[in-house]
């Protein structure tokens, strides 16, 4: 009878079990069914937020020019759901993709993400936009009247520093190209996901005419001579040029607000040497094909620049003075990059130094055959480009150095000499003289 009596308990509290966990299920099903998925959570943030630590609201409402009777509404960007790690599932070096993108050398070019969007500019006076999950160019921009130098692109934003003088703004989110659209022969039914590797029968497409015709924001303009370095973050830009000086934007108000002259502060830096003369006459080497201003970085009120003297000179914007320089390239500086521990620069005298900012002390270097034009990195890894068919990688993990590029897997086709690359998270893309752009992993 005790047995018996156990056993009703034990179905009777099962039971209750049971009643609890489908009531559990039921409140579960009721919350996934009014609560937005990632995706749309994404997709109502692009249309609603900016990422406060990159451009203020200020910037994409209260541009110089623009209309305040008629608010801007970013376009919902289309975000991709494995897209951007995709390429972490290839071999190291594999090629995702090339462009025959322009019909000469490549001058400059960046990305926002993997798969994301590129701007490429070339000494053929053009400047391109394209999807890189598709590979297709959707749009080219006109307004400078010389070609492009350099470029940075950051979401929607767009920056593009000229021969002509000038920095232009462009918001590549109100271009008119629909990538779910039929101007590319796509089904209106085609799955939003799904990863383009090639163009449809291979064939280079153009693009509407008149797909950025409303991206142009506004025109900076104070430099006299070419625009040969720019960088920007939140509401600042610098832009170096060769009329010897260094612009400090205000990308709210739209104007110059400072301007940095770098001859005056090599004169300066000689003067408390007891050196005669202002700029290095120590003999460092000099290149007459040498960008006075190469490379340019800043975060706040810390600017990074470095010259054609072989100097890198730390300024503080808010003094307009150099707080430091770093002593150590032969030849001109052609990039750099730092973040909150080291600055990498790339120069003509064939190395890569890695400097440690606490100390203005050389952590590292690293000597390459040809001169430095172009370099980045990322988390893992040091990219460079040093007048060869192959981008130079350094893995900071692994402490090995290897080359990636055209020049390995097309053996025998003399692919064109890398002048350009960009990294983010393992996904390389890199631009030639021959005008073609490779994507790879790395």
């Amino acid at each position: 009878m005790l047995i018996l009596v156990f056993f009703f308990l034990a179905v009777i509290d099962v039971e209750g079990r049971l009643e609890i966990a489908q009531a559990l299920a039921d409140e579960a099903e009721v919350i996934a069914r009014n609560t937005p998925t990632k995706d749309e959570v994404d997709l109502v943030g692009d249309a609603d937020d900016h990422d406060p630590e990159f451009m203020s609201q200020s910037v994409y409402d209260k541009l110089p020019g623009s209309t305040n009777s008629t608010p801007r509404r970013p376009k919902k960007v289309h975000r991709r759901k494995s897209m951007p790690i995709l390429h972490e599932h290839f071999e190291a070096g594999s090629n995702i993709r090339q462009l025959r993108a322009h019909k000469d050398t490549v001058t400059a070019l960046d990305f926002d993400a993997p798969f994301g969007t590129m701007v490429t500019a070339a000494l053929d006076d053009t400047v391109k936009v394209w999807d890189l999950n598709a590979g297709r160019c959707i749009g080219i921009l006109n307004g400078h009247t010389a070609s492009v130098r350099t470029l940075q692109v950051e979401d929607n934003i767009l920056a593009t520093g000229s021969a002509d003088a000038t920095v232009r703004l462009w918001d590549l989110s109100r271009s008119s190209y629909d990538p779910h659209g039929n101007s590319y022969g796509k089904d209106e039914d085609e799955d939003e996901d799904a990863i383009a590797f090639e163009n449809p029968n291979d064939q280079p497409i153009d693009p509407p005419e008149d797909s950025m015709n409303d991206c142009e924001l506004y025109t900076l303009q104070a430099h006299v001579d070419e625009v040969t370095a720019l960088h920007f973050r939140g509401d600042v830009l610098v832009s170096g040029s060769a009329d010897k000086t260094i612009r400090h934007w205000d990308l709210e108000k739209g104007r110059c607000v400072q301007t940095l002259d770098v001859m005056w502060a090599a004169a300066q830096a000689s003067a408390t040497a007891n050196m005669d003369g202002g700029w290095r006459p120590t003999g460092r080497a000099s290149s007459s094909s040498a960008d006075f201003v190469g490379a340019l970085q800043v975060f706040e009120s810390a600017l990074a620049c470095g010259t054609a003297d072989g100097m890198v000179r730390l300024w503080d914007l808010r003094s307009g003075q150099v707080h430091r320089s770093l002593v150590g390239h032969t030849g001109a500086v052609t990039c750099l990059q730092f973040d909150d521990v080291h600055l990498v620069t790339g120069s003509l005298d064939r190395s890569v130094r890695i400097w440690d900012l606490r100390t203005g002390a050389i952590f590292d270097a690293y000597a390459y055959d040809n001169p430095i034009t172009s370099m980045m990195f990322d988390t893992r890894r040091i990219v460079s480009a040093a007048g060869e068919d192959v981008v130079k990688v350094y893995d900071k993990v692994e402490g090995r150095q290897w080359d990636c590029g055209a020049g390995i897997t097309e053996e025998g086709k003399n692919p064109g000499v890398v002048e350009h690359v960009r990294v983010r998270d393992g996904y390389l893309v890199e631009g030639r003289r021959d005008g073609i752009i490779g994507v790879w992993t790395c």
